[in-house]
């Protein structure tokens, strides 16, 4: 294995505990490497999913599970997998100090190409920056029927940090740990919590395309931190992801959007029956994601055109798509939602929820955006 596909012991499913978090008050001089660290090990992972410059090398690492389509998306999905062998995390948890179950490690990944356009089917580069580097929570909370609380529960200060990675400039960078909880199979399986350390940032304006990438690590021990809310919760099931996510901009002005993953659900759903449904699941994201986008700017269109013309600034500042949900970003008390329309609808389709439908629909809620 080339150095640069060498995994490292940071973005893994067995996560970081919350004594390596950095300090509550922590300032640049602590923030940087960290950081550092993370984005130096996601890039070149994200990467060998989709090369940037073709390389033989990185094709023997990612299988392709085929492709998918569906109305909400003018842009097929492609699927590929990853599974990383027992014996290679061996290797990095022991040259790590990490003392940690080692389990085979299965990744799954999509790719999509979409228009540049606020329309049906694809959205914008603006759509995409400002749900998934702005409003990461609040957006998958909004497109995703399985999640149904978040609650930001700690954030540090990120401000004037900048980075020189993989040959790009970045900065814009945010570091904070979001719990989400998913439904996964109710009544027969418990609600999931996923705690996460999730770090976004941008290639700087005018150095390169416009690029973000978002890095999900989990915090398996965050119940114990003063900071917990959904984690620490009486019978909560914590369970685990992590995910790297790169949105960029392709020289002929389409937008790529990759995403890899890795979860386990905990609990009692075998973990080699997620890692089958993973690449089945996976690529939904992405139509779930345009369906929703598109009724916002319905919503939003609706509402600019029943009131009165605002000033040359205040439509400018209007022009910035918005996420509509009631979740809060801010450190405060988690926010629930009752059932939606689709849960609704599947109670009363299907009253009584056999076993084997459990273990599905636990496997899809276990899945991460």
């Amino acid at each position: 294995m080339s150095s640069e596909n060498e995994l490292g012991p940071l973005v893994r499913r067995w996560g970081l505990p919350v004594k390596q978090l950095p300090s509550e008050t922590a300032g640049q001089d602590e923030l940087t490497p960290f950081v550092a660290s993370i984005l130096k090990e996601a890039l070149p992972f994200i990467d060998a999913a989709a090369p940037k410059t073709p390389s033989t090398d990185t094709k023997k690492l990612w299988k392709s599970k085929g492709s998918k389509s569906s109305p909400d998306s003018t842009a097929k999905v492609e699927v590929i997998e990853r599974v990383i062998p027992v014996k290679e995390l061996q290797a990095v948890a022991i040259k790590n100090g990490i003392k940690s179950k080692i389990e085979e490690e299965t990744w799954a990944a999509r790719l999509s190409v979409h228009e540049d356009a606020a329309t049906k089917g694809t959205a914008s580069w603006d759509e995409f920056d400002h749900s998934f580097r702005l409003e990461h929570a609040k957006t998958e909370m909004a497109f995703t029927p399985n999640v149904i609380a978040a609650n930001e529960a700690q954030r540090w200060d990120c401000t004037g940090i900048e980075l020189e990675e993989a040959g790009l400039s970045w900065d814009r960078f945010s570091l904070v740990v979001e719990e989400m909880r998913h439904k996964v199979g109710r009544p027969i399986l418990k609600d999931r919590t996923f705690p996460v350390l999730q770090l976004s940032c941008a290639v700087k304006e005018g150095t390169s395309a416009p690029e973000i990438v978002i890095v999900s690590i989990p915090v398996p021990d965050f119940a114990t931190s003063p900071k917990a809310n959904l984690s620490k919760e009486k019978g909560a099931q914590i369970a685990y992801y992590a995910s790297i996510e790169r949105i960029r901009k392709l020289e002929d002005g389409k937008i790529e959007w990759l995403l890899g993953t890795a979860s386990d659900a905990a609990g009692v759903l075998p973990l080699w029956i997620q890692d089958l449904a993973l690449p089945g699941i996976i690529w939904k994201d992405v139509p779930l994601f345009l369906g929703w986008i598109a009724k916002e700017r319905t919503k939003t269109g609706a509402a600019a055109a029943s009131e009165p013309a605002a000033d040359s600034a205040e439509a400018e500042t209007e022009q910035a798509p918005e996420v509509t949900t009631g979740v809060t970003t801010e450190p405060t008390a988690a926010v629930s939602e009752g059932a939606t329309a689709e849960e609704t609808k599947a109670k009363e389709a299907a009253p009584e929820e056999s076993k084997t439908e459990a273990t599905a629909e636990g496997a899809e809620g276990s899945t991460k955006a």
